[in-house]
């Protein structure tokens, strides 16, 4: 990281970091929700494209026919995403302090490889501490996104609750990343996949009405789990008020009572999905990428 050079935003940025690291929690929060009230109110002054889109899924994930109730709700949802890069360097402070489970008798009395999948709700991060409360070590397909700041602050997170001393593994996605996750698989190791990653400019879980291809995170976790007969365990992190979380663990899928179907499973993963997504969309990362009307098939 330090060999590279990075921009004056993304210097100010890694400043900022450092410094809020010594903040209050609710101080860091409160910061990252101004900040990005402000970016919201500018954006939506200059019609940016993205401010068109989180109109459209409002009114028609949410119903909302009122353009100003449209608006609050952006408001709300970029002021949920400034609080999520705030938190970063105070997110160890809120998983001791912050962070309760609910559902953790799911977790007891595994015996085998698991596969965790989740998705980018509340603060997903703070999955990594649930697993390292319980001691399930796991590997982690990520994203190596382009932004080297946010993918430095994002890996210290993840190595602080799981560091690769205490047998966890982080596996950048790659042309290569598949057959590591099935070497690692095989020798008994538990996986993390988030099922409803953005790519090539499309959202690919969960539908929402759409019609999608078998592809994507949810499609591998689907063919995983049914080709080598280990358990799908869906958890996702729920924002409740401020910069207070839950974590809440659904009851284990198991390939056999889906006839080993990878089809059937991946549908119960977008039920799941679905699901954890109606509790708010406002606290989905995704939802100012979604584009629900744009085709997969070209």
């Amino acid at each position: 990281m330090a060999k590279q050079t990075l921009g004056l935003d993304q210097l100010i940025e890694l400043l900022m970091a450092r410094v809020l690291k010594f903040l209050p929690v609710d101080m860091a929060s409160g910061i990252g929700a101004w900040t990005g009230h402000r970016r919201a109110l500018k954006a939506i002054k200059l019609k940016r494209k993205w401010v068109a889109r989180l109109h459209r899924n409002f009114e028609r994930l949410e119903g909302i026919t009122d353009p100003q109730a449209r608006q609050r709700r952006i408001l709300e949802h970029i002021e949920h995403i400034g609080r999520l890069y705030a938190e970063y360097p105070v997110l160890h402070k809120i998983a001791s302090e912050r962070l309760s489970i609910h559902g953790a008798e799911h977790l007891h009395g595994l015996t085998g490889p698991v596969i965790f999948v989740s998705a980018h709700t509340g603060h997903w991060e703070l999955i990594a501490e649930v697993l390292r409360r319980h001691r399930i070590p796991v590997a982690d397909l990520y994203d190596p996104i382009p932004n080297k700041v946010r993918l430095q602050l994002a890996m210290e997170v993840r190595r602080h609750f799981c560091p690769e001393e205490a047998g966890n593994r982080f596996i950048p996605a790659s042309p290569t990343a598949v057959r590591e996750l099935v070497g690692w698989l095989k020798n008994g190791g538990n996986l993390v996949l988030f099922i409803d990653e953005e790519k090539d400019g499309l959202v690919w879980s969960p539908a929402l009405g759409r019609e999608l291809p078998f592809a994507g995170n949810r499609a591998l976790a689907a063919r995983l789990a049914a080709r080598y007969r280990v358990p799908l365990i869906p958890l996702h992190i729920q924002r409740k008020t401020g910069a207070n979380f839950e974590a809440v663990i659904d009851c284990a899928l198991y390939p056999h009572k889906y006839a080993n179907s990878e089809q059937a499973l991946g549908e119960a993963l977008n039920y799941s999905l679905e699901g954890w997504l109606k509790e708010d969309y406002g606290h989905w990362y995704w939802l100012a990428q979604l584009e629900l009307d744009k085709s997969f098939f070209r």
